[in-house]
């Protein structure tokens, strides 16, 4: 639970880095704790721990709001949590301080007194209190005079507005004096509230007719709160110095313990926020490496289409020497035996190219002598019936002729499957300039392709381009 907490200015000269400056000396320099020497480098997030305590440091999204909170477990299984938390602003910077103290478990031994935060004391110590409207934030008395009695009134009747509670002491009238040690009741009170005092009971009955009677007196104690609220403590006659003093220091500290503060300055909301930046970002990052995936994918894939296709050309050239070796191989195997062989520079584009080629202008000379009887009994006519009789044409040719009909004989454009079936049947294209085929690479044997739709004949015009041009076949 929280048993202390108080939120005061701090003069511009207490920086961020200089507010964390004095933090990790308070940890460093302390023999109670068991860090090593801890330092922070402006992480957003940082966090050290050891045996029995942990230290954290975050920092607001926007980075004008720093926070730390060190946890520590006492040897009578106590955590005592300090929180502080700076804020940069446009006048002045503010600091809020907050103590918890929570049991372990049930046989935790909690203690009834605390102190306030050292860091805190640190703080007020330097001089790094700043103006509270017309008041100083500091471990000093504010001495109420003549000169000034202006204030005392302001503050009386609420006319003034002040972040910090105002403390006001008054003298008794039976000797112009107060049992209240100020001095260390304005130490006690340091960045928690003003101590005001009374110079003497004159200053009591000049205020007396100034507030219509609504002022402390003879040694009373008010405590004016920025919601207007007060207090009053009067002493009674067996009142102690310091008992007194301790119970104004005790109303203060309980009454400001349970005041709500803005989600934006406690740790809890701090740390998640910054968390949620984080995750946000890196939802983000995460996003952007997915799409740079997505794009290096698409690209890796057209490489690899691009490479099957190479290889699939590539397998079609080396199938199509094989069957050269092939038929080589067969017509070598005949020539042992006595039958006729040819010798042809001409490389062989597919199985049985060449001998078909020639078989069939066998048979167109053969059927033209077919209608004449006297040919017929022609030396030439039984050679070339023998020949025709003993050789039988492979059909490669056909093959291929009806598949270029059907691919180049259609008035829409090829595709892609087309294309693909092209390069298997040995065509290739050149350069990016898709209208245009080679057979086998071969420069004699060009095919151009319709460049438009619209043009009905386009399309048979190259089939029967492409098969007069390398196809030889009966008709």
């Amino acid at each position: 639970m929280v048993i202390f907490a108080t939120t005061f200015y701090v003069t511009k000269e207490l920086t961020k880095e200089r507010f964390i400056e004095l933090a990790f000396e308070w940890i460093n320099g302390s023999p109670h704790y068991g860090f090593d020497n801890i330092s922070w480098s402006g992480e957003d997030l940082y966090e050290k721990e050891c045996e029995k305590q942990k230290f954290s440091v975050v920092q607001s999204n926007d980075r004008r709001i720093l926070a730390i909170r060190l946890e520590n477990i006492d040897n009578d299984n106590v955590v005592w949590t300090n929180d502080f938390v700076y804020e940069e602003r446009d006048v002045n910077n503010m600091l809020l301080v907050r103590l918890a103290r929570d049991a372990v478990d049930k046989e935790s031994i909690v203690p009834k007194k605390y102190n306030r935060p050292r860091l805190m004391k640190t703080i007020l110590k330097l001089g790094y209190g700043a103006e509270d409207n017309n008041l100083l934030i500091s471990d000093q008395e504010i001495l109420i005079t003549k000169d000034n009695v202006d204030l005392a009134e302001s503050i009386i009747c609420g006319r003034a507005e002040y972040l910090l509670p105002v403390v006001y002491v008054t003298k008794r009238f039976v000797d112009n004096n107060t049992i209240l040690d100020t001095k260390e009741l304005a130490k006690d009170l340091a960045g928690t509230a003003h101590v005001v005092v009374e110079e003497n009971t004159e200053i009591t009955s000049e205020l007396k007719e100034r507030t219509d009677g609504f002022n402390p007196f003879n040694g009373a104690v008010h405590i004016y709160y920025s919601d207007k609220v007060g207090t009053r403590i009067v002493p009674d006659e067996f009142s102690k110095a310091n008992a007194f003093r301790f119970k104004i220091v005790n109303s203060v500290c309980r009454r400001l313990s349970l005041i709500k503060i803005e989600d934006k300055y406690t740790w809890g909301t701090i740390r998640y926020q910054r968390l949620l930046e984080k995750y946000r970002q890196d939802q983000k990052q995460n996003l952007e490496l997915e799409k740079v995936c997505e794009e290096i994918l698409a690209i890796k894939e057209k490489e690899h289409a691009q490479l099957v296709e190479d290889l699939e050309i590539e397998l079609n050239e080396l199938r199509n020497k094989v069957q050269s070796y092939e038929y080589a191989f067969q017509n070598r195997k005949k020539e042992q035996i006595g039958n006729i062989v040819f010798d042809c520079s001409e490389e062989e584009f597919f199985e049985g190219e060449i001998k078909d080629m020639v078989l069939n202008v066998l048979l167109n000379e053969k059927e033209k002598m077919d209608t004449d009887p006297n040919q017929k009994g022609w030396r030439k006519y039984h050679v070339l019936s023998a020949l025709l009789q003993d050789n039988e044409i492979i059909g490669k040719g056909e093959e291929l002729e009806k598949e270029l009909k059907s691919i180049l004989g259609r008035n829409n454009r090829i595709n892609t499957k087309d294309r693909r079936r092209l390069s298997e049947l040995g065509f290739v294209s050149r350069e990016g300039k898709h209208n245009k085929l080679y057979f086998h690479n071969d420069d004699r044997y060009l095919i151009t392709l319709g460049k438009t739709p619209s043009d009905s004949r386009s399309a048979p015009n190259s089939a029967s381009t492409a098969t007069k041009t390398i196809i030889c076949t009966q008709k």
